[in-house]
């Protein structure tokens, strides 16, 4: 990217069937979004955000009518409390194309654990995808705000601006000073006064669900020194499942709806030894609930492995549906260097395969 205040191309991350345009920049100043002539801003309680992390809601239908957006930043060095100066340094537009019809391609990365290099460099070998998807420890850890830049490098190297991507958060990402302020770089539904990390999402013929299992060990945990409460947030997000399945007639009944998934980094059909076997009857209670849903793949990381669950597998949770687990941060080569290994699901119309990638087989679901 030249010489701009403007870090990486902005990441359209999917919300519903709306969007959040989030883009990052290296100075401090105001960010909006403008859409044929209407302009899409941060504003909350009458204040523009003032900063470097720019986050835009920005209404589904509108942008996949006009299929273009604009990216404008003004950079203000002092917000002085009278009279600040602003000057625009940056207005670029951006094509934009949604997931739409019955055929299209899906990018699975997680557990990049900070890793941009490798996985980008497989995401160019498998060519281009409709959907981005970011599925947990993208980062090693969330001690540095600079971390989070992580997702942004992935999203800008494959999505380029220009495709819709998913977020969906990981145990690592919960982890250290930052962690608190990560819902101001990711993706979020506002809910009860508190911004979530699990929600519906629909692109095309395409609906889904993002998932969150927060830490995986019990919240008492000598390693995590009292600062999560993970099994309050893991009964929210229960009752939020509820929700979705008594307004299903506008999640994954509504008209058009072909290929239904659940996103989520752990995969909780798994059964976990100790210490590891925390929530043992929520995981039981989603997979019933998402078994009610019908939804057809569960896609996962988190394991470091790369493997299918096939439906009704007794020794797991005896699910309904398959659960794909695509990734493997870094696997060694013989000349001593690693590669990523990554998923990809492709569709086209009753045709459904997911597999990981490189040299994986086609799972069809």
């Amino acid at each position: 990217m030249e010489n701009t205040p403007l870090l990486y191309d902005p990441a359209v991350f999917v919300v519903g069937r709306d969007y959040q345009i989030i883009f990052l920049t290296e100075t401090r100043g105001l960010g909006w979004i403008e859409i044929e002539g209407e302009r899409y801003t941060d504003e909350e309680a009458g204040l523009l955000y003032y900063g470097t992390v720019h986050k835009i809601p920005v209404t589904g239908d509108v942008l996949n009518r006009a299929r273009a957006y604009t990216v404008v930043f003004v950079e203000y060095a002092d917000k002085k409390p009278y009279y600040p100066e602003g000057i625009e340094k940056v207005r670029r537009k951006y094509v934009f194309r949604p997931l739409e019809g019955e055929k299209y391609r899906i990018f699975h990365f997680a557990d990049t654990h900070a890793r941009t290099k490798t996985p980008l460099e497989l995401y160019e070998r498998t060519g281009d995808c409709d959907l981005i998807v970011l599925n947990g420890d993208i980062n090693e850890h969330s001690y540095e705000i600079e971390n989070f830049h992580t997702a942004f490098i992935l999203a800008s190297g494959s999505a380029h601006g220009e495709r819709p991507v998913i977020y969906s958060r990981g145990n690592h990402d919960t982890r250290g000073y930052a962690a608190q302020d990560l819902v101001n770089y990711i993706p979020t539904a506002f809910r009860g006064g508190r911004r979530e990390t699990f929600y519906s999402f629909r692109q095309g013929s395409l609906w889904g669900l993002v998932l969150d299992c927060g830490e995986d060990k019990y919240d008492t945990n000598v390693e995590y020194g009292g600062t999560i409460l993970f099994d309050t947030f893991r009964r929210r997000e229960t009752e939020y499942l509820r929700s979705v399945i008594a307004n299903k007639a506008e999640e994954y009944e509504a008209d058009g709806v072909k290929t239904k998934i659940a996103i989520c980094h752990v995969p909780f059909v798994e059964h976990f030894q100790f210490p590891f076997d925390v929530a043992d009857d929520v995981y039981e209670e989603w997979t019933r609930l998402l078994d009610e849903i019908g939804i057809d793949l569960l896609l996962c990381g988190h394991m470091h492995r790369a493997y299918l669950i096939p439906a009704h597998t007794a020794e797991k949770r005896n699910a309904s549906f398959p659960t794909a687990v695509c990734s493997i941060p870094g696997v060694k080569d013989e000349d001593g260097g690693e590669h990523y290994v990554g998923g990809l699901i492709e569709v086209d119309g009753g045709h459904r395969v997911v597999k990981y990638i490189p040299g994986g087989e086609d799972w069809t679901f």
